[in-house]
């Protein structure tokens, strides 16, 4: 079969043959329709990720849409390595295969679930967010961050406040729900004003962070209290992902003054029973028109020259075997 084939770290793949994947038990061969290309995708093929594959040559892509041999189309991810889901076939366990309903096409039901699920297990599994509360999204002009504005103001938040560096998205994000913006590219003293000023009148409640790095520090600075007789609030912040930096110098003074607690979301601290309840909900709404993603199809056979695009503007690219 023709695939995506990783044979040196830190490379594009290459278009090329590779074996056809036998299922094992409990495993079930996928005639792959679509593959979405995310940054992550990109990271645990360069060996970067603390879950990566070490053992070369691989198959890139963790997750996909295909046809099972029973005509059933179904989202799938948990390839088993060498195999990943850039490729004409792929074996998945039956326990990572969803159902994709009707009204879904395969590139946005290859591209959806991943942002979309970064957004709504943060805001429904973690954070618990309840009705009238205020929401901050860092990170709100990328394709997950785009999914979590949508997805904040479908489950009730009262104000949604969206923080990013593209000026023409960050514009547009009023019309999938945000209240308020936030242009990252200014001054630190002028970007931590920023976020004091749209947090009002009643601060924020829940915070999804996609950058990580300068922007949380500078939030984080400016959440500090410096008053004894403050009100005391609780904030939640989710760390997602870490585009602007892996790592954050974190004030003491911060989590003892502004009632901020910090949590994680990925694959390694979210249990399975969590992703299975969400992942109906956030398709229904997919098909049904609720939610929006900008996708890009582009071949396989294209998929060296995909893998090192950089103009994608909020869209995902979506690779079609």
């Amino acid at each position: 079969m023709k695939a995506a084939v990783m044979h040196t770290a830190g490379q594009p793949p290459r278009f090329a043959e590779f074996p056809d994947p036998i299922p094992g038990e409990d495993e079930l061969l996928v005639d792959v329709r679509a593959a979405s290309l995310k940054r992550l995708d990109k990271t645990l093929a360069s060996g970067a990720h603390y879950a990566s594959q070490r053992e070369l040559p691989f198959v890139c892509g963790i997750d996909g849409v295909g046809v099972l041999v029973d005509g059933s189309r179904v989202f799938f991810g948990g390839a088993r390595p060498p195999y990943g889901t850039m490729a004409e076939r792929s074996v998945a366990p039956r326990a990572w295969c969803f159902a994709v309903p009707q009204g879904v096409d395969d590139a946005t039901a290859a591209a959806l679930p991943n942002p979309a699920l970064s957004a709504w297990l943060p805001l429904t599994w973690r954070a618990q967010l309840a009705l009238g509360e205020t929401v901050l999204i860092l990170g709100a002009t990328g394709v997950a961050g785009k999914l979590a504005v949508q997805i904040a103001r479908h489950l009730g938040a009262g104000r949604v406040v969206a923080a990013g560096r593209n000026q023409q998205i960050l514009e547009s994000l009023h019309d999938l729900g945000a209240d308020a913006t936030i242009p990252l590219d200014q001054p630190d003293p002028e970007l931590a004003e920023a976020y004091i000023r749209a947090a009002e009148p009643k601060g924020y409640d829940v915070i999804l962070d996609y950058l990580w790095g300068r922007p949380t520090e500078v939030l984080l600075g400016a959440l500090t209290r410096h008053s004894l007789t403050a009100e005391p609030a609780r904030i939640c912040l989710v760390q997602i992902g870490d585009v602007a930096g892996p790592t954050i110098a974190l004030p003491a003074a911060t989590l003892r003054s502004a009632g901020v607690e910090i949590y994680g979301s990925g694959g390694g601290s979210i249990p399975r029973t969590a992703i299975r309840d969400a992942f109906p909900q956030v398709m229904a709404l997919a098909a049904d028109g609720k939610l929006q993603i900008d996708t890009e199809q582009v071949a396989l056979a294209d998929i060296e020259s995909a893998w090192q695009r950089q103009d994608l503007h909020g869209r995902r690219i979506v690779i079609m075997p």
